[in-house]
């Protein structure tokens, strides 16, 4: 699935909806599809943020795709290519507003990778794995950790 939405942060509703559809159907939980919301949420703020400078006339991509280990999201902007190590989750010790979208995504998913093949912009690529089946605290098919 892939949906295409201008750089508006009201619009950000609409990719939490797709994401927490599509890992209800995948078999996440309500809480794990809550938390996958929140990361891509973050990763597309982040995109409006710092490589649109909250500019609402750009465009942003998520694609969401199923495999068997895994839901596979791709966060797709057309703005300037950002330096991936610059961006560092800061100390909960540091009292200050903003500064925790990379915390979050990084708590949500188990992987997360800039794909520096993507030549028109930016592709972020988050993965999280499907638990696997019998694992130690497993208590079923649709139950997660992280």
């Amino acid at each position: 699935m892939r949906i295409v939405i201008s750089s508006e942060p009201r619009l950000l509703n609409v990719l939490r909806a797709v994401v927490r559809c599509g890992a209800q159907e995948a078999g996440f939980p309500e809480s794990d599809a809550e938390g996958l919301a929140m990361a891509i949420n973050e990763a597309a703020a982040n995109v409006i943020r710092h490589t649109y400078g909250e500019h609402s006339d750009a465009r942003l991509a998520l694609e969401l795709r199923r495999l068997p280990d895994r839901l596979e999201f791709l966060v797709e902007d057309w703005g300037p290519k950002v330096q991936a190590e610059r961006f560092r989750p800061r100390s909960l010790d540091e009292v200050r507003p903003g500064g925790l979208g990379t915390l979050f995504i990084n708590s949500y998913m188990d992987a997360c990778v800039y794909d520096p093949e993507f030549a028109e912009g930016n592709r972020l690529r988050m993965i999280k794995y499907f638990p696997r089946k019998g694992a130690p605290g497993d208590e079923g098919p649709s139950s997660t950790s992280g």
